[in-house]
């Protein structure tokens, strides 16, 4: 009776541990992909110029690209900077999986 009792208590707990788990692997995941994106964001806004060895010039969108591959597991990174005006270029980094943008993060930078 009382292993019932017990069994009928525990199932419920054991299925709510196991989403609880569930969840929190999700958000660690996606912390991971935000932190990826804001140091590929750091890492071009600390840039003094646009490294032509890095960078390759798209002329048909008129943009700086990098693509990084494996950064996370089998996640990649993509690194466009749009010249806008004045020195202002646009940058933007979109973390990749499979060729679908997962995360997106978007900024600025003044380059003479």
């Amino acid at each position: 009776m009382t292993m019932a009792i017990l069994g009928i208590v525990i199932c419920p707990l054991m299925n709510l541990l196991v989403l609880s788990q569930n969840i929190n692997s999700e958000g660690e995941k996606e912390y991971d992909v935000i932190q990826t994106a804001q140091y590929y964001m750091e890492e071009t806004r600390a840039m003094g110029e646009i490294d032509p060895e890095i960078f390759v010039y798209n002329s048909e969108e008129m943009s700086y690209e990098r693509m990084v591959s494996d950064v996370l597991d089998d996640l990649s990174a993509e690194i466009k900077i749009t010249p806008f005006s004045y020195g202002l270029h646009y940058i933007e980094v979109n973390i990749l999986n499979d060729g679908e943008v997962i995360n997106s993060l978007t900024g600025s930078i003044v380059i003479d």
